[in-house]
Order: structure tokens, then C-alpha cells, then sequence
């Protein structure tokens, strides 16, 4: 928690919409670079004449520096206040782009990969808390859901941003265009972003857990995203997922242990952070489905070019947008539970009907099933949010953020590996170019059939969790007396 001297008030209304537009746009643009960059891979690997692993190393780094700073991010918002830990995580991020799109070999793209998976790590729980302390309980649910619309929206333009910048200026301006972005977006959020009047605190930070959860995190995802080429009767396999097991557990023995633990386990005695906190991970592996594997089929099978796939998603990602902030305004409302469990269930029948494509199937026949799916994650993504930061008091905001983000983050390596497990149990890898033949290509569209039947299992699972978990009304607890914000002077 950080110490405040004074409870000072909320920012004004205007202010209040300007912090929020400003985290909006910055989190648009983290989101925007990482889905961007797959479309580009294939250019990626001609130019600096990479190998695949390697190229797969460059999407994996950015995902595995965000799980393994993540934790730590969100205590050192509450620590130091949300606002500098923003600032800091966001020229971390610019500095990785510049140095991103002026690689030259694999190992300098991997490396500035992870210096900004660092900086989106510190930045994402500290978004979030800086919107939580911002916006009072009755607004707080329509502004998450207006950063969950447009965060939710960059995930499915970022293939179509990308497409574009890569067949017109070069796959490198998709991390170069963050420096112009990024520099004006840092400007915005120090002038408008609610500074806390932090006094020196006496709270240690827990540098061995932030080492332990680091260290189990990307060994768990790291071996959840080798799940289609491992040998799991390999010993090194074997070792590398007992090792696994045992830092995650010292990790948990540890944090019951500490006086100033890096998360605070007695969180997770309220039903409904560990609810939302679950539910987040199962509809973020969901997802992976939609906004990454769908595309795919749309390239491969249907024939169908990056740019052309990525505006066959606008119906999934336009819904979503418009149905977000709809969203967090009920669930300011009325809570959490019935929102959720009801787009849970909206997106598994999605995913039904989604899983009855074909070889030949066009795409104006997706587009119901796209906008169905889209209205799901629209009325669950928001009130989950809302949930998860609602159960805690003002001055675990950042370290309730931090648990949500790295459940999302786990969320999509677990997604992406059981996507891939079950698509290349049907077929050989020849199924994912679309040079192959319709055999080929017949053996992707089943695997993806039985994939996307299966994640409408999960999200029906969520929403079960959904109902029993989630609370029916919202009951924000009293803030922290310590916790104060105000608006900048102008």
C-alpha cells in the first residue's frame, strides 16, 4: 500500500474522461503492437533470414516479460503510486520499440522484445489502478468498460494495422510508428494522469517472490507454448515441468510467509476476485481461438490475404466495442454475476456455430456468429474487470491489477497451446499454408471444428464459475483511508 498525507478528492469530471482517454490510447497501442507483429512474421523472417524457432522466440518474448514483471508492476504501483510506475513502463516500452524496429538479427528483435514486455508489464496493472482510484464506484464500471472496449478492438485490428503497414512501408514500421505515438501518448498521460502524494514507505518490496513467481511463471508458459512439438516422456521435458511445479510452489509457500508479500494470498479468500480472476483466464484462452486461429483459417483455408482476414474480423471486434461500455455501465448497476455468466454463455454458443465451418464457407456467413461472439465478450470482459478490482480496497488497486493481468497472460499461453495441440493432432503442419491441398486443408478445418467445440466447453465452464462465484451487486469496499489522487495543476 502506499501512504497518502492528505485524502484528497477525486480529479474534476473533465479531468477524469482525459485520464481515461489517456490510458485508453496507450493500452490501444500496446495491444495494437502485438497482434500486429504476427501478420508480419512471414516478412520478419525473409529479411533478417531468421529460422523458425527463432521467429517464434520473437512473439514469445514480449508474453513472457509481461507474465514475469507483472506481479511486480502492480506492487510497486501500490507502492509508489500508479502514475510514475505508468510513466516509467511507457518510455520502457517506446525505448523497445525503437530498438525493435531497427533489429538486425534475431537475437537484437528477441532482446528489445522483452525490454518492451517490461515496460507493457508495468504499464498494464498500472492502467488499471489509476482508473480504479480515478473514477468513483457508480462510474467506475463504464469507464473499465469503455478501456476494455477499445483494449478488446486493438486485439482484432492489430492483424489489419499491421497487414497494412507491412505491404506498404515495412513490417519494421510497426514498432517504429510506437516512437511518434508513444512519445505524444507520454506527454498527454504527464500532464492529465492524477498524481498521489506518496510519503516514504516502510514496505519492503519481496524481491525473492517477484524472483519466484518470474521464474515459475515463464517456465509454465514456456512449456505450455512447446506443447505441439514437446516430447512429454522426455526427460528434459519432464525436469523443465517439475522445476515448474516446484518454483510456483515455493512462490505460494513463501508469500504465505512474508510480512510484505509481493500478493497478498488472503485475496483470494474473496469469492469474488478468485472468481473473476478464473473466469479471466478461461475467456482470455477463449479468445486466443477468435482472434488469433480464426484468422488463420481465413488465410490458409478461405485463401483470403492478411488484409482482407483482418477486416473479415471488424463484425467480432466493432460488437465488442459497442457492447463494453454498455456492459460496465449495468454492471455499476447491477453487478457482476448475471453479465457475466450471460456472455459466457452468448460466446460458447458462438463458438458452436463458428465450429460448423467449411472449406468453402464465406464469409458473410461468419459474420452472425462473429457479432454473437463479440456481444459475449462484450458483457463478460467488463464486469470480470470490474470484479476483480472491486473486491479489494483503494490501496491494493496496482497488486489486484497485477493478479488479473498475469491470469490473462497465462490465460493466452494456455489458449494458444491447447489450440495448437488439438489442430496439429488432426494434420501435419503442411495445413497451415494455404499452397497445400484441400486434404491439407480439410485436416485444419476439423482440428479447428474440434478446437472451437471444445473452447465452447470452456466458456460454458466460466460461466458456471461466473454464477457461483461472482457476487449478484458490486460492493466496492471503503477505499483505503491512505489512498489519495488528484488532478495535476494545469
Amino acid at each position: 500500500m502506499f501512504p497518502e498525507d492528505t485524502a484528497g478528492p477525486l480529479p474534476g469530471r473533465g479531468a477524469r474522461w482525459g485520464v481515461l482517454a489517456g490510458l485508453t490510447l496507450v493500452t490501444f497501442l500496446l495491444l495494437v503492437d502485438d497482434t500486429a507483429v504476427a501478420v508480419a512474421l512471414p516478412s520478419i523472417q525473409e529479411q533478417l533470414g531468421i529460422g523458425f524457432e527463432s521467429l517464434q522466440w520473437a512473439v514469445n518474448a514480449y508474453t513472457l516479460a509481461i507474465a514475469a514483471f507483472t506481479l511486480l508492476a502492480g506492487r510497486l504501483a501500490d507502492r509508489n503510486g500508479p502514475r510514475p510506475i505508468f510513466l516509467i513502463g511507457l518510455a520502457v516500452f517506446i525505448a523497445g520499440s525503437f530498438g525493435a524496429g531497427l533489429a538486425f538479427n534475431a537475437a537484437t528483435l528477441i532482446a528489445f522484445r522483452v525490454v518492451q514486455g517490461v515496460g507493457a508489464a508495468l504499464v498494464a496493472p498500472s492502467a488499471l489502478a489509476l482508473i480504479a482510484v480515478t473514477f468513483s464506484s457508480k462510474q467506475r464500471g463504464l469507464a473499465l468498460g469503455i478501456w476494455a472496449g477499445v483494449s478488446a478492438s486493438a486485439l482484432g485490428i492489430g492483424p489489419l494495422f499491421g497487414a497494412v503497414l507491412n505491404d506498404s512501408v515495412g513490417w519494421r514500421w510497426i514498432f517504429l510508428l510506437n516512437l511518434p505515438l508513444g512519445a505524444g501518448a507520454w506527454l498527454v498521460a504527464r500532464l492529465v494522469l492524477p498524481k498521489s502524494r506518496v510519503k516514504a514507505s516502510s514496505v519492503r518490496l519481496d524481491l525473492l517472490g517477484a524472483f519466484l513467481s518470474a521464474a515459475g511463471l515463464v517456465g509454465l508458459i514456456s512449456v505450455l507454448s512447446e506443447l505441439t512439438d514437446a516430447d512429454w516422456t522426455s526427460w528434459q521435458v519432464i525436469l523443465r515441468t517439475g522445476l515448474t511445479v516446484v518454483l510456483l510452489g515455493l512462490f505460494l509457500i513463501h508469500e504465505s510467509r512474508t510480512r510484505d508479500p509481493l500478493v497478498d494470498l488472503a485475496l483470494f479468500r474473496n469469492r469474488s476476485f478468485t472468481g473473476a480472476n478464473l473466469v479471466t483466464l478461461l475467456a482470455t484462452a477463449v479468445m486466443c481461438s477468435l482472434f488469433f486461429f480464426l484468422a488463420l483459417y481465413l488465410q490458409t483455408v478461405l485463401g483470403l490475404s492478411a488484409l482482407a482476414a483482418g477486416a473479415s474480423l471488424l463484425p467480432l471486434t466493432v460488437t465488442i466495442v459497442v457492447v463494453a461500455p454498455l456492459s460496465g455501465g449495468l454492471s455499476d448497476r447491477f453487478g457482476a454475476r448475471a453479465l457475466v455468466a450471460t456472455g459466457m454463455l452468448v460466446l460458447a454458443a458462438a463458438l458452436l456455430g463458428l465450429g460448423t465451418l467449411g472449406l468453402y464457407s464465406s464469409v458473410a456467413s461468419l459474420m452472425l456468429w462473429l457479432a454473437l461472439a463479440g456481444l459475449g465478450i462484450g458483457l463478460a470482459r467488463t464486469p470480470t474487470t470490474a470484479a476483480a478490482l472491486g473486491a479489494v480496497d483503494g490501496s491494493k488497486y496496482g497488486t489486484a491489477a497485477g493478479v488479473y493481468n498475469t491470469f490473462q497472460a497465462t490465460g493466452l499461453a494456455v489458449g494458444i497451446a491447447l489450440m495448437g495441440a488439438i489442430l496439429t493432432s488432426f494434420g501435419p503442419d503442411a495445413a497451415f499454408d494455404r499452397d497445400f491441398d484441400a486434404a491439407h486443408h480439410a485436416a485444419f478445418r476439423d482440428g479447428l471444428s474440434m478446437a472451437l467445440t471444445i473452447n465452447s466447453g470452456i466458456a460454458a465452464v466460466a460461466a458456471v464459475l461466473a454464477a457461483v462465484l461472482l457476487r449478484s451487486r458490486l460492493q466496492s469496499p471503503p477505499a483505503a483511508k491512505t489512498t489519495s489522487m488528484a488532478a495535476p495543476k494545469p
